[in-house]
This record gives structure tokens, C-alpha cells and sequence, in this order.
């Protein structure tokens, strides 16, 4: 993956992570969305917001995950939730 260069300075990066931290509580208090749903449809709209190219989103996603974590952690997620609505 290459380097990228910053699109914005850190007071509208802040700005940025303050609004998706708002996003992120309306959508689990206000709309009661499942929390681990919620944090993964945040993060992706954070990294476009933050001007990571729409393309190079999930590849992304998966190397902050982590190298081993990033291939099951969406799986596992999505697995126990599925399993909590079937209880």
C-alpha cells in the first residue's frame, strides 16, 4: 500500500473524528442500530470524509484490523450478531 499524503489539516481531522463520534452515539442510542454495525458503517464514512479514496476503503479497513484480525474480524462480528437474533 502507499503512503498517502494528509488531504486536510488536524483541526478539520478533529472536527472529523468529533462528528463521527456523534454519528456513531445517534446511531446506537437514537436508531438502536447494532453496535458493532454501527462502528464499522462510521469508520468507513470517517475514512472518505478523512479523503481516503473510495477504492482503497476496505483495504484499509482490513490493514487497520490487523494482518491476521482484519480477514475474520468482519466475519466473527457479523457471525455473533446473527447468533444474538436467533436467541
Amino acid at each position: 500500500m502507499d503512503t498517502m499524503t494528509p488531504v486536510y489539516g488536524s483541526s478539520t481531522l478533529l472536527l472529523i473524528a468529533a462528528l463521527a463520534v456523534a454519528v456513531l452515539l445517534v446511531l446506537i442510542i437514537v436508531l438502536r442500530m447494532h453496535a458493532f454495525v454501527a462502528l464499522v458503517l462510521v469508520s468507513f464514512g470517517t475514512a472518505v470524509a478523512a479523503g481516503v479514496p473510495v477504492a482503497d476503503v476496505p483495504t484499509v479497513a482490513i490493514a487497520a484490523f490487523g494482518s491476521t484480525l482484519g480477514t475474520v474480524a468482519l466475519l466473527v462480528g457479523l457471525g455473533v450478531m446473527i447468533g444474538r437474533l436467533l436467541e
